[in-house]
C-alpha cells in the first residue's frame, strides 16, 4: 500500500496531507499560471485513497513533461 511518505518522496514539488474524513490531498508548491490550467494542470488534486493520489499525481507529471509552454513557478 502507497504511505503518504511515499508519495511525497517522489512528488516534491506538492504537499501532500489526509483529511480528517479520509480523504487524500495535494496542492503544488508555488504557483500554476493561467496557459498551465488551460492544459489540464492543477494547484490542488484530492482522491479517495493514497493509490489514487498517486495516479492522478503522475499524470499531472506527465502533463508538464509533455508540454513545454507550462509555467510552474516555486514557492517563495
Amino acid at each position: 500500500m502507497t504511505t503518504l511518505e511515499d508519495i511525497a518522496r517522489v512528488h516534491t514539488g506538492w504537499i501532500i496531507w489526509r483529511s480528517d474524513v479520509g480523504r487524500w490531498w495535494a496542492t503544488r508548491r508555488g504557483h500554476v499560471d493561467l496557459e498551465a490550467i488551460r492544459m489540464g494542470c492543477s494547484m490542488t488534486l484530492d482522491a479517495d485513497d493514497p493509490d489514487s493520489l498517486a495516479a492522478e499525481l503522475a499524470a499531472q507529471d506527465r502533463l508538464v513533461t509533455t508540454a513545454p509552454d507550462v509555467r510552474l513557478g516555486t514557492a517563495r
